[in-house]
């Protein structure tokens, strides 16, 4: 309805789809290239981009949840979960059984086995009894196929579109398998869709290399602070706010590329100036408003447990060297490299180790360690970043260049803002 009020909450929405301030960015024509799945395509599409840049959001703006068929990889732990959940989301079955009978009786009695939750007659059971005015016998057949027998069947027939989200979580053996029963459902137009990252977009090649030339990938633009503005200027709007362009470009330029965080930043503003909803009256925030603690605290859940994570390091078969900083801490080698990062707030870039090297002196008393020790620390930094749930390593380091790398934008906003 026109002069029904919308709330903030659905406005500003991180994490989730934003009905309203959704932006197309249209210059990239990426809605169209991911039309392309919908008429005969024939190719697996993969849509690759770094974490929480719109790629999910994208997605589901083409082929919306309730008329696709999504999958999360985070919840595939085998070949066979993926297969069953495609079962479930199509409402099938894998047990059939089938009656021949010459009439209608009561109270029939068998010998049936439970298969799963299914009461399935395997082999032709005979069944009798008696009925109140007959006597009759019939047999009851049934059979019990595989889930992923019946899902292939489904996807081939029907050419429900079929999205995988996170398709780096599967393990590469259970990627290998799935990638390769979907592709003659694929070859004859299955829209199916893979969401990535950067780094992983060649999975399903390397998994199979039938699908060599048989990949459409599509990759998701940086994000630029005019359109990330786009999100603010479009949802205030809608909510009778006015706000300072001023603000709005602070707000851009601590996004690091990630309509996730804007959102976020946006819908923290509300709450802090008290803007519930929608307003016939002109709604204001404050260009003066000290941005600081809001960013703190949105710092504080977006990269606190990783940072924490990698200052522990992995478990010590041994107790480790503790060094003294000079702000009056004690911390092993592992606590020196992170704090050193943190207190050089990198945004999501490139940094050669001598920028590091030079601030891990700055933070020291003792005597800094040497570089193949702090080479050998961002090694193992990379590979818990990795191996944990965060679906990108969240520090990149080439030590054949000598570049460390900031890859993902929210570890790199807590760098910058956590106290």
């Amino acid at each position: 309805m026109k002069n029904q009020k919308i709330s903030a909450s659905h406005v500003f929405v991180p994490g989730g789809f934003p009905k309203i301030t959704y932006v197309a960015r249209e210059e990239y024509g990426l809605e169209n290239r991911v039309c392309m799945a919908k008429d005969n395509l024939t190719k697996l599409m993969v849509i690759t981009g770094p974490t929480k840049s719109g790629k999910t959001v994208l997605v589901d703006k083409i082929f919306p949840q309730e008329s696709a068929i999504w999958i999360d990889g985070g919840m595939i732990t085998d070949e066979n979960s993926f297969w069953e959940l495609i079962v479930d989301k199509l409402d099938l079955f894998t047990s059939f059984e089938r009656t021949e009978s010459d009439s209608n009786s009561s109270g029939i009695e068998s010998n049936l086995s439970l298969d799963g939750n299914v009461l399935v007659a395997k082999g032709g059971v005979r069944v009798s009894g008696k009925s109140d005015t007959s006597l009759t016998s019939g047999y009851l057949n049934g059979r019990s196929v595989s889930a992923k027998t019946v899902a292939i069947s489904a996807l081939r027939t029907s050419l429900i579109p079929l999205v995988v989200d996170d398709f780096h979580y599967i393990e590469k053996p259970t990627q290998k398998s799935i990638v390769r029963a979907l592709k003659a459902p694929i070859m004859h137009g299955l829209p199916a869709i893979f969401i990535a990252i950067p780094n992983r977009k060649y999975d399903a090649i390397e998994v199979e290399r039938e699908m060599t030339g048989r990949i459409e990938n599509i990759e998701m633009p940086i994000w630029e602070e005019d359109e990330l503005a786009e999100i603010a200027v479009t949802g205030f709007k809608v909510l009778n706010v006015q706000v300072k362009k001023s603000l709005i470009d602070k707000l851009t330029h601590a996004a690091y590329g990630s309509p996730f965080l804007m959102q976020e930043f946006c819908k923290a503003l509300c709450v802090n100036s008290e803007i519930q909803e929608s307003s016939k009256e002109i709604q204001y925030i404050s260009e003066n408003i000290d941005v600081t603690d809001i960013f703190a605290e949105i710092a504080e859940h977006s990269g606190r447990s990783m940072f924490e994570k990698l200052k522990r390091g992995p478990r010590a078969r041994t107790d480790r060297i503790s060094r003294r900083l000079i702000d009056g801490t004690t911390t092993d080698i592992y606590g020196v490299v992170m704090n050193a990062l943190k207190s050089l707030q990198p945004g999501v870039e490139s940094m050669p180790y001598d920028t590091l090297r030079a601030n891990i002196k700055n933070i020291m008393i003792d005597q800094p360690p040497q570089k193949h020790e702090v080479s050998r620390v961002l090694d193992k930094i990379a590979q818990i970043s990795y191996t944990d749930t965060s679906s990108t390593k969240v520090i990149d380091w080439q030590k054949d260049n000598d570049i460390i790398t900031i890859t993902d934008p929210f570890f790199a906003f807590f760098l910058k803002w956590a106290r």
